[in-house]
Order: structure tokens, then sequence, then C-alpha cells
């Protein structure tokens, strides 16, 4: 009997923002791609009306799709995504993609797939170079997602997406890079040009209600690609 072996191998991330409830047609269409599956968040969107009606997106509630794949995977799952034939034309959104230097990984010895590494092998400065945007990111306590949204669109973000979380609630858990992690936490989500990003993190970092130690924390990311989805994709 054939025993399972893991392994990290470098892969990507495709990031999905869809309508509430469109999130199953992503993960449908990923899947028939080649993908194993995907993980449906539940947010809301804050991007102005203009950007709202530019991306088909009427609502604000949103499906946030996180589908991991090697990388060579990828670009047939970006292009099921966007065949405008394909169960995803009714989920208008957008989507982008993130290096991801090691996923965790089990397969069957001898089944050709990747060979096991001893460690996680970065693979950010090659899509560094390929990075036109970036994705910054903000854990802040519940009720000062909307202030730091505000700062990031006075500096000229144009939307970004927000998820509900919580802390993990133990005792030993309760400091985090200072912050406390007991209480409700929201999650946000700004893509931005890469060249207009460190003045909307710097707006962030002086919102004032992020003055007071423990609200929050941020940090950036390069984003490899960023298209449109669903009927979206067929505008210019």
């Amino acid at each position: 009997m054939s025993v399972l072996a893991t392994i990290y191998a470098p892969g990507k991330l495709l990031v999905s923002i869809v309508g509430r409830n469109q999130g199953d047609l992503v993960v449908e269409t990923v899947k028939r791609a080649g993908a194993r599956g995907g993980t449906v968040l539940l947010g809301r969107g804050t991007a102005e009306n203009r950007i709202l009606r530019l991306l088909c997106l009427g609502d604000t509630e949103k499906d946030l799709v996180l589908t991991l794949a090697p990388a060579g995977e990828m670009p047939v799952i970006i292009k099921a995504l966007r065949d405008k034939g394909g169960p995803a034309r009714k989920a208008p959104g957008i989507g982008f993609v993130i290096d991801v230097s090691g996923i965790l990984r089990h397969i069957l010895p001898g089944s050709g797939g990747p060979a096991p590494q001893p460690s996680i092998t970065a693979t950010g400065e090659n899509m560094s170079a390929q990075a036109s945007h970036q994705l910054i990111c903000v854990i802040v306590n519940a009720g000062y997602a909307d202030d730091v949204m505000n700062a990031a669109r006075a500096a000229g973000a144009t939307g970004g997406t927000i998820i509900n979380a919580r802390g993990t609630g133990r005792e030993e858990d309760v400091k985090f890079f200072g912050i406390t992690i007991v209480p409700e936490k929201e999650f946000l989500m700004v893509l931005a040009e890469k060249a207009a990003a460190p003045d909307i993190l710097e707006a962030i970092r002086r919102t004032p209600s992020l003055n007071e130690p423990g609200i929050g924390i941020a940090f950036c990311m390069d984003v490899e690609s960023f298209f449109p989805l669903g009927r979206a994709a067929g505008q210019s």
C-alpha cells in the first residue's frame, strides 16, 4: 500500500472577489480547470460607485475565493475563469494572483509530482519583477476598518474588501506584535498600483484611530496579475 508523502512546493494563490453567493461558481470553474478546490470567505466591498459600475458589482456584499495551485497550473485556471462561456461568466468581479513560496501538498511516491523540499524555497524575487500592483492588508479591531479605508481612499485607493474575523482567544495568545487579538477583528484588503501603495500605506499609518497601541497591524505583498472576471471581462 502506497504511503502519501508530504512536501512543500512553490505555487500561486488566486484571489477572486465576486458578488455574494457567486463564490460557488468560481469554485466550480477552477475545479473544472484542475484546481483541487477553493475556500469561500464572506466580506463586504467599499469601492466607490464609479468603480462598482465599471466592474458590474452593484452590491457591497462579497464572496472572496482563495484558490491554491502549482505555478504551472495557474494560467489554465485563470483562462477558465475569464472564459465568457464558462460558469464564472455569471460572477463578475476581479481576480489577482499572489506568489506563494510553499504549499503543503500530499503526493504518492513515484507519481511524478515535485520532489520533497527540505525547506520552503522563496520565489518572490522573480515575481516582484512582474508585479504591477500590491495588496495592502490591515488587521484592526472591529469598527476601525472603515476609518482605515477612508484614509486609504483619500490617498488614492479606489476601494477595498473587509472580512470579519476574530482572535484565537487563548490566554497565551493575547498579544501578537503588541496588539490584543482576543476581540473581534476586521481584515481589510486594498489592491493598489505599486507606485501608489507607499502613499496609501503611509496614510493608513497616520490614521488617527490607529494612534492608540494595540488597534491593528498592516502589511503589503506584491500582486502578480490583476484582471476582471465575468461580464466585466468583456468591457474595456
